[in-house]
């Protein structure tokens, strides 16, 4: 089964959903956070002593390969999947926006400054999800596992055609 890219602007919530789906279709699993983390060894560091333009560098290839991972649910931020049209690398991938509007993401406990940045720049992020997926799904109050039914039954169609 070909990949498939979780997107989002509550990342949290998207790694619940990334996972269960993973689970449910016997995929593997990627937090593309915790993946850059444990390649850079710590972001923090390399952007001190490196400065950004070598971070970003870095940043960029490790985008490049997880998007050769074979059978996995990714969970990437938007900061990493539309930055310098990274989301081209994923040409094979099935890419499934999960929308909250922008009153659901002011509710959310700002544990990043992204979701301040996500707040300011909304309509911007959310056009460019939606032209770059497949599949956007208006999370709403549905719950986790008819989220991962609704995606699993739109890859299964996509993979007969």
């Amino acid at each position: 089964m070909e990949n498939i890219v979780i997107l989002g602007l509550d990342y949290e919530y998207n790694i619940k959903v990334g996972k269960t789906l993973s689970d449910d279709l016997g995929m593997f699993f990627l937090d593309f956070k915790e993946y850059v983390e444990y390649n850079l060894f710590s972001r923090k560091d390399m952007l001190e002593k490196c400065g950004k333009g070598y971070l970003a560098l870095q940043e960029r290839k490790c985008v490049a390969s997880a998007s050769e991972f074979e059978n996995t649910v990714i969970c990437m931020p938007y900061s990493y999947f539309c930055n310098e049209d990274a989301h081209k690398l994923f040409t094979s991938a099935y890419k499934v926006y999960l929308y909250f509007s922008k009153n659901k993401l002011k509710k959310l406990p700002v544990i990043e400054d992204t979701i301040t940045v996500d707040l300011i720049t909304f309509s911007d992020r959310d056009e460019d999800i939606t032209k770059v997926c497949n599949l956007k799904i208006c999370v709403g109050n549905k719950k986790i596992a008819t989220i991962c039914r609704d995606i699993s039954k739109n890859v299964e169609v996509k993979n007969e055609h």
